[in-house]
Order: structure tokens, then sequence, then C-alpha cells
């Protein structure tokens, strides 16, 4: 039988879980008292290799605007004489890690002056990408006091849950009220998954299905009940942790955010991508979107992404040994083939603002908006399985079967993207998946 979780033990599991870097300092000296594990993990540097925060600014902040930036955010609330209670905003800095790596970081905080604390969070979004991620984690000590803890977790915008499987003690923190109006104690108050959309509890269940079989590390969108009676989009960054005693997973930590706004973001690009099929822009061979409309679809996407919003994801994709295929069966099998190939990858792209279309003869594109490079190869992964899963015979290929060969590109969305220069990336890929012996993908 599980051992229930005592608060202590509790809140210990919450800040070990968080995914998210923390350091405070001494508002009377400005130095450094604490770095946790996943600040060391970000930036290399371990705790007291920085005396105070002036010399962690001199060492790591290489560009002058950044430390203008911080100096407008921070230094007015650090150099006060008496000091006031203070959230600090996030802002988007450029940080020299140990390794010599400079790492695009998401930096936020708040000035506690009951605690006599400067607290600061740091969030990697140098390979991170969705607009989502403008996260102010909860700031948070590496002291075992529960006082700590706690404080650190009612000062989080994020709401933030962890749930034992036996329910032996849940916890909800105070952003729970921000995000759906309900109260925590309120909020504990549901069972199972009776205040989810009903169409998204399914999922949800797949989820508790998938923590509770090993998986210690997963991501959930869906929809949760307000106390006004409507539903908002959140998404649930979830994290299993195990007891100690079983080695089993115990339950779960979830830091949860509200992308409603992004959800919104979401319907107006699927609605253009709806209004482009409208317009009759499709392949007249395969009836999905042709490269007009890929190059239509892809300009306003990259005209949108401006520096600080998501990644931007490119598959090129092309037909092994499809000039043998057509030689041998001939021109009508190899276009049942390509329409074939067109309705799978329509299928495999799911999202509303993805794109799937007909780049020209037996090579064909995926355009996936707000997608970093690990969703990305999870899309060329499901690619890769479709195309094999039709089993069309294809006698002059050593696969046996008509397979395809994938390049991939990521456009990070600190940078502004290029097109050109995108399409060049993913073909490099492309022509090296197919150097490698095809019916697989490659990362540019």
């Amino acid at each position: 039988m599980q051992r229930p979780l005592d608060e202590t033990a509790a809140l210990r599991i919450v800040v070990e879980a968080m995914p998210v870097g923390v350091s405070w300092a001494r508002l009377s000296d400005q130095k450094i008292l604490f770095i946790n594990r996943k600040f060391t993990e970000i930036f290399g540097y371990e705790s007291g290799e920085f005396a105070n925060i002036a010399e962690w600014i001199d060492r790591t902040y290489l560009f002058e605007e950044d430390r203008e930036l911080v100096a407008r955010t921070w230094g007015a609330h650090l150099a006060a004489k008496e000091h006031t209670q203070a959230s600090i905003e996030p802002v988007e800095i450029r940080v020299l890690c140990k390794d010599g790596e400079v790492k695009t970081i998401l930096n936020s905080g708040v000035i506690l002056p009951e605690t006599g604390w400067a607290l600061a969070t740091f969030i990697d979004i140098s390979e991170r990408k969705r607009n989502e991620l403008r996260i102010k984690e909860a700031e948070r000590q590496a002291a075992e006091n529960e006082f700590i803890y706690k404080l650190l977790l009612d000062h989080s915008p994020e709401m933030i849950v962890l749930s034992p499987f036996n329910r032996s003690r849940r916890y909800v923190s105070p952003a729970v009220h921000r995000i759906t109006g309900f109260t925590a104690e309120e909020y504990i108050s549901f069972k199972g998954v009776e205040m989810i959309y009903p169409e998204d509890r399914e999922g949800t269940r797949g989820v508790i299905k998938d923590l509770k079989s090993g998986s210690l590390w997963l991501a959930h969108r869906y929809r949760t009940l307000r106390k006004d009676g409507g539903y908002c989009w959140v998404e649930a960054n979830i994290t299993g942790y195990l007891d100690p005693v079983s080695g089993r997973t115990a339950g779960y930590v979830a830091v949860i955010r509200d992308i409603s706004v992004e959800r919104e973001r979401e319907k107006r690009l699927a609605a253009e991508h709806l209004s482009l099929t409208e317009a009759a822009v499709l392949d007249e061979l395969t009836g999905i979107p042709n490269r007009r409309a890929f190059n239509q679809a892809f300009a306003g996407v990259v005209k949108r992404q401006t520096t600080g919003t998501t990644d931007l994801s490119l598959l090129m994709i092309d037909v092994d040994y499809f000039k043998l295929y057509n030689d041998f069966y001939g021109h009508v099998a190899g276009d049942g083939c390509l329409r074939k190939i067109a309705e799978t990858l329509s299928k495999v792209v799911s999202r509303g603002p993805d794109l799937a279309a007909r780049f020209g003869g037996e090579e064909f594109v995926l355009l996936l908006p707000m997608t970093d490079n690990r969703g990305a190869e999870i899309v060329a992964r499901k690619v890769l399985k479709a195309v094999r899963s039709l089993e069309i015979p294809h006698s002059e290929s050593p696969h046996g079967v008509v397979t395809v060969s994938i390049g991939v590109a990521t456009w990070q969305g600190d940078l502004i993207a290029n097109e050109t220069l995108l399409i060049e990336q993913a073909d490099r890929a492309l022509y090296q998946a197919k150097g490698r012996g095809r019916n697989q993908y490659v990362v540019g």
C-alpha cells in the first residue's frame, strides 16, 4: 500500500518536479543564496560560483541591450532603500552558459521584502517553441522549510497541481482561482474528470493511464470548467513521481496554464487554410492544396513569425524510387499511388493550422506552425509509419512496398523566419535521408 504523503514531502516533490530554474538572493547585499538543480541543468553553473547578482550579470550577460533590459525590470527594485513586494514581468534575455553556449531565457521573478529575498526564475526557450511557454513558474527555494516551499507556490501565476493516485493528499496552488474562478478547496472537491469538457475526458483518462503505466513526462491540452459555467483551454505539463518503496508511479505534478489566446490564434490560422481550399488552390491529381496554396500559407505564417513567437517546422517528403514505380506499374498506377499518399498525409496532420500540400511531382510538404523540432520528429515518424501501412506493392524498391523519405527543418521562434532558408534546410535534410537508404527522416 502506498504511503500517504505529508505536506512537507509533497511540497518537496513539487519543487523537485517543476521544470524551471530558480535562484534567490538576499535583498540587503544581493548575495546569491541558492540555485536549484534545474538552474544548474540549464546553465551548467553550480551553487557558489557567483557571489552576487552583479557578478552573475557581468559574467553571463553578453549583450548590452539585455543588461539594459534587466536594469529596467530589476534595477529599481533591487536598488531601493526600502523594498516593497513586486512581481517582475517576464523578459527575454541571452545568457552565456558555462560550456560556452548562449541560450535564450525567459526570466521573471518577485521581490519579497517580508523574507528579505529577491526570487528569480529561468525558463530555457532556446530549444522550446511555443508562445505558450511564456510561463512564470513558481519562485522557490531549496531549503526544506515548508513555509518557503509554500511561499513559492503561492506566488506562481501558473496553476500547480499535486495529485497522488491514492488521493491521500492533493494540492492546488492559488492560481487555480485566476484560471478557473474556483478556490483551491472547490477545485479539489471535484472527482475524477468531472470538471473536464466531456469530449476531452477520454483523452485525459488516457494520459492518467500512461502515467500509471510508467510515462513520467506528458503534455496534455484540454478544456476545463470555469466557475462561471464556461470552459477554457489549458495546457498541462505533467511530471509523474515514483513511490520510493514500490518504485511505481505514485502520482503526478501538473503545471497548468491558460492557452485560450493561443487556441484563438490556431482557429484563425485554420480559417485561413480553409479559405485557401475554398479558393480552389487544390492539386488537380491528389485533391490536396497545391504548391501555390502552400506558398500563400507559408508566406502568411512567416509574416506573423516575428521574434518571440513559437517555432515553425517544415517537412519535405519524397516518394522513394517513384520513377521505377511508374516505369514498372504504369502512370495510372503511379497517379493512384500519389493520391493515396496525399490522403494519408492529410490525415496525419490533424491540427487546424497544419497544412499538407503537393510540392511538385512526387514531392509533398507539411507546414507545421507552432511546432518545435521534437514535435516535427513525431509527425515525421507518423508519416513514415502511415505510408508503410498502406502496403502499396513496389517490387522495384528494396523495401518491397512504397515508402517515403523526409527532410525536417525547424525555425526557432526567437528568430524571424526566412521562407527560402527553411525550404533549403528541409531539402538538404531530405537529400541526406535519401542518401542514407531512404524510408527514413533526417533533421536538418
